[in-house]
């Protein structure tokens, strides 16, 4: 939790009562929430100082927000800003505040929760982010996002788990030679979520609400749609009865998307390169926690198959279901 100087700070810089917050969680980033005008707001603590990343994001929030996207509405300053920074001893923040958005979190147990509705929703508001977003243009050339390329596309090949595995590292490589020749024009290419899974939506009636944009990056539609599907299938493709969602949450998640963002052949047909790549990712998250399960994850990659108890598989560039 952070300091009560920091929170002091807070309640000053968005003028709200500091009784009213409440802590709610802290991983990344530090969040908690507060009462002002008879509404409920979270509240961000990032550890971190680039404040120009913070603003691209907030600036993107802000504008899909204005265009009725189920995001949470960004809390403005009273000058206006979007973030705003401040250290404590020796550290830096950044914080930003939000609107809470409505809604529950998904549960693979309930059918009122996870079912066609859900994941054809889930497809759409992606598919209506990536359509606004080819029209979105950045308040300046400061506050911009770091690309894929910048981020994850250069950081895996060097991770330490991909390193002490070969194997690994080849298909690692061929998958970011692949990726570096796919086109970046303005019907493929942009500001994406970069990390919409499950636990980042609530599900309110027929909406789907987003949050946690704080992974946001310029890379492909479909790269977005990959690491979405990923998420879905490896928590949610089975409920605790044993039914199985596979088809469904990939049918239908596509069958929404398509529905307010056109594809071509060529991208979906890279998305499971995408799925690819987040699986190995997933394999350095948790690399070296338990050599049984590291065999099997290196030999689900190598073999190209997605998940050992699903019948999801990839052959070329197709899945296979």
């Amino acid at each position: 939790m952070v300091s009560n100087n920091l929170l002091d700070f807070a309640a000053k810089a968005y003028n709200f009562r500091k009784e009213t917050l409440n802590f709610i969680s802290e991983s990344t980033n530090q969040i908690y929430s507060f009462q002002k005008d008879g509404k409920t707001y979270a509240l961000r603590f990032s550890n971190h100082t680039n404040i120009s990343a913070i603003n691209a994001e907030m600036d993107w929030l802000y504008y899909l927000a204005q265009n009725n996207i189920g995001v949470a509405l960004p809390l403005k300053l009273e000058d206006g800003a979007l973030a705003i920074s401040t250290q404590d001893g020796e550290e830096s923040y950044i914080l930003t505040a939000f609107e809470f958005v409505p809604g529950q979190p998904w549960n693979k147990n309930d059918p009122a929760k996870w079912n066609e509705t859900t994941f054809y929703n889930w497809g759409k508001v992606m598919g209506d982010i990536h359509r606004l977003t080819k029209d979105f243009t950045p308040v300046n050339e400061k506050d911009i996002r770091l690309t894929f390329e910048e981020t994850w596309m250069t950081d895996l090949p060097e991770d330490d788990a991909v390193k002490a595995n070969p194997s690994i590292k080849k298909i690692v490589d061929n998958i970011v030679a692949e990726m570096k020749t796919l086109p970046k024009d303005k019907d493929c290419y942009g500001l994406i979520h970069n990390d919409m899974h499950p636990w980042n939506f609530f599900i309110d009636g027929d909406k789907i609400n987003v949050f946690d944009f704080d992974d946001a990056v310029y890379g492909w539609y479909a790269l977005d749609i990959g690491l979405a599907l990923y998420h879905g299938l490896w928590w949610g493709r089975k409920n605790d009865a044993g039914q199985c969602f596979t088809n469904s949450i990939i049918e239908n998640f596509l069958k929404g998307y398509l529905s307010a963002n056109p594809l071509s052949d060529f991208w979906l047909s890279k998305i499971p390169l995408f799925m690819k790549f987040r699986q190995i990712c997933k394999f350095t998250w948790f690399y070296g926690d338990d050599s049984v399960h590291d065999k099997e994850r290196i030999s689900n990659i190598e073999k190209g198959v997605l998940f050992s108890d699903c019948e999801v598989e990839i052959n070329g560039d197709c899945l296979i279901m």
